[in-house]
């Protein structure tokens, strides 16, 4: 049977090496660290469950892949503006799903691992190789877009998710506050001024401290970093480019696991079924992809006030997850700003 080499065990590459090991490939993982996820430091991230109208833990299923990491499902957020104004928002489904990055017990990264290695394949970690020795990349981001700067801790406090969008706390991104079983993450996110961004989590952990009765412990720092952009093609000279190294990263927020879940499923189909990687990705991504851009341009042009304008309708929306689907998905009046968005975040 075929051998197949994967560059790097974060979840695209590890999903495509479930669904390849299980065909009976020959599947061998390299990853240059000496685990899986020593990328983050348990800190929370979101599986996003508005960009398609299918429940991701049901996408996740038809992709090969056991529901048995960590996971916390959200139906409500608190939203507040730079006047700190709040705005609660209720799901009538999940908004998205709370999971585990990290080396810690039940984290995705850790269980993605484990049904890789019970389908099959073999992991080989602190190697490096390069992209001409595999056939599928799934390395990680090649660049900084985007850069989170945040903290992780131990406490007592309980508090439903709260989200911050201030350009004084985290500059045309958002800072958030996310609390579940006696853990918690605090952070804010930047897509511009990357030296002060110290300075901008100093601001965002003073005004959580403001907002909510914060008791913290064993307090870890942490920095993430996030990579978008639009390939030419996906498939190029026999390699396939999936989760960030291939950009598949939404630019307006940065929730990138879906795609990369998806992309690294859709590479192990390509070579099953013997498809066009390239076609499967520009079907299933190319639309939300250039969505994401023009979604990234309005967003940077509404600023402070813009945002509290947005919270305050939003507030009255009765289905907030499928307007977030159309805001995420194409339409006509975004497929006419699109040139102009590039243009302007070229520059």
């Amino acid at each position: 049977m075929r051998e197949i080499k994967i560059l790097g065990a974060g979840p695209a590459g590890l999903t495509a090496a479930v669904s390849l090991a299980r065909q009976g490939y020959n599947v061998k993982v390299f990853e240059k660290n000496e685990d899986c996820g020593m990328r983050f430091r348990g800190d929370f991230q979101g599986l996003e469950n508005w960009s398609s109208p299918t429940d991701i833990l049901d996408d996740l299923k038809s992709m090969n892949i056991s529901i048995n990491f960590w996971y916390e499902p959200v139906f409500q957020c608190e939203f507040y503006d730079f006047n700190l104004n709040k705005r609660r928002i209720d799901f009538k489904k999940p908004g998205l799903y709370l999971v585990k990055r990290g080396t810690v017990k039940g984290s995705l990264d850790l269980v993605f691992k484990e049904q890789a290695i019970r389908s099959g394949a073999e992991i080989v970690f602190g190697r490096r190789v390069t992209e001409e020795e595999v056939n599928i990349i799934a390395g990680g981001p090649r660049q900084v877009d985007g850069i989170v700067r945040g903290m992780t801790f131990e406490t007592e406090t309980e508090h439903i998710p709260t989200m911050i969008l201030d350009d004084n706390l985290a500059p045309k991104s958002f800072a958030y506050l996310l609390i579940s079983k006696g853990k918690g993450c605090l952070g804010t996110g930047l897509t511009r001024n990357y030296r002060m961004v110290n300075e901008y989590f100093e601001r965002t952990l003073k005004t959580f401290q403001k907002l909510v009765d914060l008791d913290i412990s064993n307090a870890k720092m942490f920095t993430g970093y996030g990579n978008f952009f639009l390939m030419k093609n996906y498939e190029e000279n026999g390699k396939l480019y999936v989760g960030e190294a291939a950009g598949l990263q939404d630019f307006l927020f940065a929730f990138g696991l879906r795609q990369a879940i998806t992309s690294g499923y859709l590479a192990a189909r390509s070579i099953i079924k013997n498809e066009s990687y390239d076609k499967l990705i520009k079907k299933r991504f190319r639309q939300q992809l250039q969505t994401s851009i023009t979604n990234r341009f309005l967003f940077g042009l509404i600023g402070n006030r813009g945002y509290s304008v947005f919270l305050k309708k939003g507030r009255k929306i009765k289905d907030p997850l499928r307007r977030m689907y159309r805001q995420y998905n194409s339409s006509f009046s975004k497929k006419i700003i699109l040139p102009l968005a590039r243009i302007a975040l070229r520059k």
